[in-house]
């Protein structure tokens, strides 16, 4: 959800390996075989990410908008603020938390900070099981 990488950069390597499997004179060799087998998993969790990026993405948002809710500490009401917009994006919801996680105290109890910390983890399940779930269209 948080990927650094676009799907359309993913596409350009996918494409890139492809590219290089066509212009190969014969059958591959192991090192080009892995590329390409490489290339293919990279499809298929990118379109595993893809069908699930907007159930998660809601999930996350109403989450972590419940976890801040009445907390008036000024990093909590500007992630709030900006959550509160369903235009913003996976990247940019990644920031906030980083922000926000930045400007919470680290030690001692903070139920914000243990909030936003069990929404992560609950987000990494929601996301595993997201990739693993069969996809639209029956790709293997």
């Amino acid at each position: 959800m948080f990927n650094a990488l676009t799907p359309p950069q993913l596409l350009a390597g996918v494409g890139r390996v492809l590219r290089a499997s066509a212009d190969a004179d014969g059958a591959l060799e192991d090192y080009q075989r892995s590329q390409v087998l490489s290339a293919y998993s990279v499809t298929r969790l990118l379109a595993g990410e893809l069908q699930g990026a907007d159930a998660l993405r809601a999930w996350t948002r109403a989450a972590l908008l419940d976890a801040l809710a009445g907390d008036g500490r000024p990093p909590a009401v500007a992630a709030r603020e900006q959550l509160a917009d369903p235009a913003v994006g996976g990247v940019r919801i990644g920031e906030l938390v980083a922000d926000l996680l930045a400007a919470l105290p680290r030690a001692g109890a903070d139920p914000v900070r243990d909030a936003v910390r069990a929404i992560l983890r609950e987000l990494a399940d929601r996301e595993q099981a997201a990739l693993a779930a069969p996809l639209d269209g029956g790709a293997r």
